[in-house]
């Protein structure tokens, strides 16, 4: 089953059990390439929501690299025919302009 960044609200069972106390785990198998673009996804645009706020109060270059990294993932990502059903649908640089 694959899930869409605008399903964050109702997360998979598989989901929910690779999380454990706040961190991502892997899971024990191998997923399909669709899943892991979704996840990927999901947890970059996560990384970058909780960095707009660092942004905004001073943190150092190192905050501006990781959001740059971030960002160009998911530029990469951007370009797989099916990113805009799973929430890449925006312009990436526009929402988190570095």
């Amino acid at each position: 089953m694959i899930y869409s960044c605008r399903e964050r609200g109702n997360r998979s069972e598989r989901e929910r059990k690779m999380k454990k106390d706040g961190e991502e785990q892997r899971s024990e198998q191998p997923l399909p390439a669709d899943e892991v673009l979704i996840l990927l996804t999901d947890v970059l645009l996560r990384y970058l929501e909780q960095l707009k706020d660092a942004r905004a109060a001073g943190e150092n270059s190192f905050v501006y690299g990781e959001q740059t990294a971030y960002t160009e993932c998911l530029e990469w990502i951007g370009l797989w025919e099916h990113a805009a059903e799973h929430g890449l649908d925006f312009e990436i640089e526009k929402r988190y302009p570095l």
